[in-house]
C-alpha cells in the first residue's frame, strides 16, 4: 500500500483533476460516499451519529456523508463553523445541497452536549494542517475524548500532522480512520499511528498507475507481503544454506541462543554457533540440532576462514559485549569476510560511520532507536523526528540493508523505498526480540531470498507470530522463545 506525503497527496489530486478530468467534486463525492459505506457496515442504524465538519474540504467529506445519512434514514446531526470557513467550490456547492435539501445543519459554536451521540465524524481538520489546535475546536475534540462514542477520523485524525509521527498537543483519538487513496506517514509511525485507530484505505477513484508515479513508501500488510520459497521435495540440508552465528559472553550467553533458535526454526539446513572459549559450549546443549565452534578473540582470523569457506551467511555481536577486544575482533571479521552478514547489538555498537566504509560483503543492520542514534552522533529525539528520512539516508549512502526497530519496523533499501510494517506487539518489547530478528534474518537469506524480501519477511513474521501468540497468552506473559514456537503458525498462512 503506498504512503505519500502531504505534498505528493495534493499534487497528485491535482493532477487527477488537471491531466485526467477526476474533478475535486468527484473526488469529494466519493470520499464522502466511502466513509456512508464504512457506517452502514459497521454502526446500527439506530445510532445517534454527529458530524463535526471543519472549516476546508475536509469539512466539505463530511457534508457528502451527511447527506448520504439524511437521505437513507440515519440519525445524524452536523454542525460547522457558519461564519469561520475558507470553503472552496466542491465544498460550498455540497453545502447549498444540504441547503437545499432543507437539512438542518447547527452551528460548530452552539454545540454543547456530545455525550447523547453514539458515533463521532471527525471532519474538522485533514492533511493541511501544521498547525496546533486551538480555541473552540481544541475544546470540542478534548471534549469528544472524552466520550464513550465511536469515533472515526476522516482522512487522518484531527491534530496529526500528515508527514509527522508525533503527537501535538490536542489531538482526536479515533478508532477508526478512513483515508483516501494512499496512507499518510502519520497513520504508519508511532506515537501519532496511536490515535489512528484502525486506518482503512478506500479508493476514491485514483487509479493505482496514477498514484504510484509519485514518490512514495510502501506500507507492507498481509496483501503486498513477499511470498514464501517451496521446499522442494529432492532438497536437502545444504539446499538451505549454512548460518554461523557469531557472539556470546559468560554474561550474555542467551543472546547469541535465541539468534541460532530463531534460526533454526525458520528453515535454513544448518546452524553453527560461533561463541568464545570462555563459554562452555554445553550452554546449547539443549538444542542438539545447534553446532559450535569456539574462537579466542586474539586469532578472528580462524573464524574468518570458516565463515568464508563454510557459511552462506553470519550474524555478529549477540550478547558479545563491549570490551575493547571484543570490538577489535568484530572490526577484523567484518573487514575480512566476503559473505552476506546481519549485523546487530554489540556490533553495531562496536562501529562508526567510517568503519562502514571497509566492509566488503553485502550487509544487513538491524538497530534499535538509540543504537541508531548513536551510530549517527545523533540525539535519538532526532531520530524519532524523522526515522524515514534518516533511514533512507543512511541505507542509500552506505548500500546497507536497514531493519529499524521501534514500535514500527521501518526497513530502508538502498537506492530504492522504505518499507514500513506494523506487526507485532507489547509482547516484544523484552529483551531477546532482537536477537531472534537477527538469526531469522539470517535464516531467510541463507535460504536464499533477496536482501530486501529477507527484511520484509524476517519483520513481518516475527511480528506476526508475537501477534498469534497474544491470542492465548498475555503479552506481558510471554517470553521471546515461546514466540519463536508460533513461527510456525505463520509459515503455514502464507
Amino acid at each position: 500500500m503506498y504512503i505519500l506525503s502531504c505534498k505528493d497527496v495534493y499534487k497528485m489530486e491535482s493532477d487527477a483533476q488537471n491531466n485526467y478530468n477526476i474533478s475535486e467534486t468527484i473526488l469529494m463525492e466519493n470520499a464522502g460516499s466511502a466513509l456512508f459505506h464504512f457506517i452502514k457496515n459497521t454502526a446500527d442504524k439506530n445510532s445517534k451519529i454527529i458530524i463535526l465538519a471543519g472549516p476546508g474540504n475536509n469539512g466539505g467529506d463530511g457534508f457528502v456523508l451527511m447527506r448520504h445519512l439524511i437521505t437513507n434514514g440515519y440519525n445524524a446531526d452536523l454542525y460547522y463553523p457558519v461564519q469561520n470557513n475558507k470553503y472552496g467550490k466542491a465544498a460550498e456547492l455540497n453545502l447549498n445541497i444540504l441547503n437545499n435539501l432543507n437539512i438542518h445543519i447547527y452551528d460548530l459554536s452552539t454545540l454543547n452536549n456530545l455525550d447523547k451521540y453514539d458515533i463521532i465524524i471527525d471532519a474538522l481538520f485533514g492533511i493541511g494542517l501544521t498547525r496546533n489546535i486551538s480555541g473552540i475546536y481544541k475544546d470540542i475534540i478534548e471534549k469528544a475524548n472524552n466520550t464513550n462514542a465511536l469515533k472515526i477520523a476522516v482522512d487522518i485524525a484531527s491534530g496529526l500532522i500528515s508527514d509527522s509521527s508525533e503527537v501535538p498537543e490536542c489531538v482526536f483519538k479515533a478508532d477508526y480512520t478512513i483515508t483516501f487513496s494512499t496512507l499518510k506517514y502519520c497513520h504508519t509511525l508511532y506515537p501519532a499511528k496511536t490515535y489512528s485507530g484502525k486506518v482503512i484505505a478506500a479508493n476514491i477513484t485514483i487509479p493505482d498507475n496514477i498514484i504510484s508515479q509519485y514518490k512514495h513508501n510502501i506500507f507492507i500488510d498481509e496483501y503486498n507481503k513477499p511470498i514464501l520459497k517451496n521446499r522442494p521435495q529432492d532438497s536437502h540440508k545444504g539446499t538451505y544454506g549454512k548460518v554461523a552465528v557469531i557472539g556470546g559472553s559468560i554474561e550474555m550467553a542467551g543472546a547469541v541462543k535465541i539468534a541460532a533458535a530463531s534460526a533454526l526454526h525458520s528453515g535454513c539446513g544448518l546452524i553453527t554457533l560461533c561463541h568464545p572459549n570462555t563459554l562452555d559450549r554445553n550452554f546449547i546443549s539443549d538444542i542438539p540440532e545447534i553446532m559450535t565452534k569456539s574462537f579466542d578473540y586474539n586469532e578472528p582470523a580462524l573464524i574468518c576462514d570458516y565463515i568464508n569457506n563454510s557459511a552462506t551467511v553470519y550474524t555478529i555481536g549477540n550478547g558479545m559485549g563491549r570490551q575493547e577486544n571484543v570490538k577489535d575482533f568484530i572490526l577484523y571479521i567484518l573487514q575480512n569476510t566476503l559473505k552476506p552478514v546481519i549485523i546487530d547489538a554489540d556490533a553495531i555498537n562496536a562501529l562508526s560511520l567510517n568503519d562502514l566504509n571497509n566492509i566488503q560483503s553485502d550487509v544487513i543492520m538491524t538497530p534499535h532507536l538509540a543504537e541508531f542514534a548513536r551510530l549517527l552522533n545523533k540525539d535519538i529525539n532526532e531520530i524519532k523526528k524523522d526515522k524515514v528520512s534518516l533511514a533512507k539516508n543512511f541505507a542509500d549512502n552506505y548500500s546497507i540493508h536497514l531493519i529499524l526497530k521501534s514500535a514500527e519496523t521501518i526497513i530502508a533499501v538502498p537506492n530504492d523505498k522504505v518499507y514500513i510494517l506494523n506487526t507485532g506487539n507489547t509482547a516484544l518489547s523484552k529483551g531477546g526480540s532482537g536477537d531472534a530478528l537477527c538469526g531469522l534474518t539470517a535464516s531467510l537469506l541463507a535460504q536464499g531470498y533477496s536482501l530486501k524480501d529477507t527484511c520484509i519477511l524476517a519483520a513481518y513474521i516475527l511480528g506476526k507470530s508475537a501477534e498469534k501468540a497474544v491470542e492465548k497468552n498475555n503479552p506481558a506473559c510471554l517470553s521471546i522463545t515461546q514466540i519463536i514456537n508460533y513461527y510456525n503458525e505463520v509459515f503455514n498462512e502464507f
